[in-house]
């Protein structure tokens, strides 16, 4: 789909604007260096459509995959794409989509990708799920200069209530292809909710990162994808990986409409999202963790939609590998499988200088007892380091438990056969996820008192009393699941 390259722009304006209440007519014109009049005669020659009619067609479809993948109400996302009340919305609503929100809420038809034209993708209203075989029968152009993908929902921290960057990424990509699915599944298909590492020989700021939930590193990141019946693609960046290979993987993946999944681009080695690129790949747009840290995003632009824009991102020695979650080639995992994945994370053993699974909370608890690691000689930084070790292992553990146990309570409502037993596995994370939640508690939430609580011997002895029954806990689980 071709428009004049004016034509081109105020679609790509609308999308970056979608929230707004009204179409800024004179910043308009001064982007696209056209009067109003002219643009709204070209558009309208050009499309067919008037450009407020079209811009409001894309405001009820982008809301369309709010309403399926947030818990917002609906008013909130009225206000939110620039509707004044609650009516207004629904009248709009009901004629693009022939539904009221509520019913289209209720009954969650299939809302992803759309190709709005040439190098340019949107939110649409789908009939089906993308295969590789619709692909090859595209004529997708692959000598783009730039390819944008609006829409894709936001990543970052907290978002869908979670804690924990890939499976956080994986689901704003999932709902962007249309998949619906939730945090707590993600987290445990990829084996990501049953993780626990701790370092044999130091504090290790690693430690809950998901490349160590199996034995080998991609392992996690595959299963997640996989476990939606999807494709999986990768490149990681060895000696002798160059920027060019790097490019010509995401603008494959982008120019078809897919989502890259990186780890780093901006800071450190975390996953975020790759939205779009322009100047033939040299320039990055997405979403990243970290896009608003003076610390890691302080030179990073921002683009009117909100995702960041990078032309530094391989100079970043963490941007350490790319991925893609692709086209739809199967069924998604079975309960049985997600099992079989978390026994092997959960399962206890040493691996490669670290504890994993139920035997990584023996390491945590040597580390908090050997006094040696907390002498009166310890510096406020070496301390604080140890406190974000600890910080980090109690939100490991509270986002992970929590979304297991959601996962096998769900289980439970939807297979009576195994009912009793679905809910026994849940009520042991959800107890593991308490004793963490205990935990926190005892170290507060102001860093000069965390610090102070960390180097009393006291709070440690209670924090390692309840190591043990959070360990008790997963080992319940375990068992249970080894059934």
């Amino acid at each position: 789909m071709s428009y004049p390259s004016y034509t081109r722009a105020v679609i790509c304006y609308i999308e970056a604007h979608i929230t707004d209440e009204k179409l800024n007519h004179e910043k308009l014109s001064r982007q696209i260096g056209f009067s109003w009049e002219y643009i709204r005669e070209r558009f309208r020659n050009d499309t067919g459509c008037s450009i407020a009619r079209y811009v409001l067609m894309r405001k009820v479809k982008r809301s369309a995959l709010d309403l399926i993948h947030t818990d917002k109400t609906i008013l909130d996302i009225a206000l939110g794409y620039g509707f004044s009340n609650h009516e207004t919305y629904t009248r709009a609503f009901r004629r693009v989509t022939g539904m009221v929100p509520s019913e289209f809420r209720r009954l969650r038809p299939l809302v992803g990708k759309e190709e709005l034209l040439t190098g340019v993708y949107g939110v649409g209203l789908l009939t089906r799920k993308e295969r590789r075989s619709d692909i090859m029968s595209k004529n997708i152009c692959k000598n783009n200069d730039s390819t944008i993908l609006y829409g894709v929902p936001k990543a970052g921290w907290g978002e869908y209530g979670g804690l924990t960057p890939y499976p956080i990424c994986l689901k704003s990509t999932a709902a962007y292809l249309g998949e619906d699915i939730d945090y707590p599944f993600i987290m445990a298909s990829s084996g990501a909710a049953f993780r626990f590492v701790w370092n044999c020989t130091d504090w290790d700021l690693s430690n809950p990162d998901i490349y160590h939930t199996f034995t080998e590193s991609i392992d996690v990141y595959r299963l997640a994808a996989e476990s939606l019946g999807r494709e999986f693609f990768i490149l990681e960046r060895g000696k002798d990986t160059t920027k060019e290979e790097f490019i010509t993987f995401i603008k494959s993946h982008i120019d078809e409409g897919y989502p890259c999944i990186a780890l780093g681009i901006i800071g450190p080695p975390e996953a975020c999202i790759i939205t779009g690129y322009r100047k033939n790949g040299d320039e990055l747009l997405g979403w990243n963790f970290f896009q608003a840290d003076p610390e890691f995003g302080g030179n990073v632009e921002i683009d009117e939609s909100g995702y960041f824009i990078s032309d530094a991102w391989w100079e970043n020695t963490d941007t350490q590998a790319v991925m893609c979650i692709g086209a739809l080639k199967g069924e998604r995992f079975s309960a049985d499988t997600v099992i079989q994945n978390g026994i092997k994370a959960l399962t206890g053993r040493q691996d490669s200088g670290y504890y994993k699974g139920v035997m990584a909370y023996d390491g945590w608890i040597k580390a908090l007892s050997d006094e040696k690691n907390f002498s009166a000689g310890d510096n406020y930084s070496v301390l604080f380091e140890k406190m974000l070790c600890q910080t980090d292992a109690m939100n490991c553990l509270e986002d992970g438990r929590s979304c297991a146990a959601s996962y096998f309570s769900a289980l439970s409502k939807a297979d009576a056969s195994r009912s009793e037993k679905y809910r026994r596995i849940s009520d042991a994370f959800a107890k593991c996820s308490k004793v963490i939640g205990e935990m926190r508690k005892l170290y507060g939430s102001d860093m000069d008192e965390m610090l102070k609580n960390l180097a009393d011997p006291a709070v440690r002895s209670q924090t390692c009393e309840l190591c043990k029954q959070a360990k008790q806990a997963d080992t319940e689980a375990l068992s249970l699941m080894k059934e």
